[in-house]
């Protein structure tokens, strides 16, 4: 959702990769997860799911397990089918917005070291679920450290963002 929400600019350009991930077809469903995942998790307030996260030992484990519950709800709740091309990076989006959350809480300041600790935990838990062979899985995962620790990659994707930015 561009960053909607998140303050902590890692998690916003980790989401601003992911989304690009979404084919066009999937943009819609993409974004009904997000915005249903994101109600769900606020939906009963000081006593809801994102609430809950003020309490957490591990914030990155529950922000990671919390998403990924968050989503089996919704696709057990879904009318049809909820494809994964949508689901997978709604998933990771509601995760960010969880992480970002505990470090609004001051439970945690996320760093590269925390989000690639919540991506792996992520991969590790949702693929079994899935049933996605851990070979994909790791191909796609390296992919992405790739270009997030390639210093030339990341600066020039910034100038993109800045640039998209001065545009709208």
């Amino acid at each position: 959702m561009t960053g909607l929400l998140i303050q902590n600019t890692l998690l916003k350009q980790a989401e601003d990769r992911v989304e690009k991930t979404v084919p066009p077809a999937q943009r819609d469903n993409y974004l009904k997860i997000v915005v249903a995942g994101m109600k769900y998790a606020m939906h009963k307030g000081q006593d809801g799911l994102l609430a809950s996260l003020r309490d957490s030992k591990d914030p990155v484990s529950d922000s990671v397990k919390g998403a990924i519950a968050i989503v089996g709800v919704l696709r057990g709740n879904a009318k049809g089918t909820m494809p994964l091309e949508a689901m997978i990076p709604a998933t990771m989006s509601l995760m960010f917005h969880a992480l970002d959350f505990t470090e609004k809480m001051k439970l945690l300041t996320v760093t590269e070291a925390e989000l690639d600790k919540a991506t792996h935990m992520f991969m590790d838990t949702i693929l079994p679920l899935l049933n996605v062979p851990k070979a994909k899985l790791d191909e796609s995962m390296n992919q992405v450290h790739d270009f997030v620790r390639d210093p030339d990659k990341m600066a020039k994707y910034r100038g993109q963002q800045n640039g998209a930015a001065k545009l709208g």
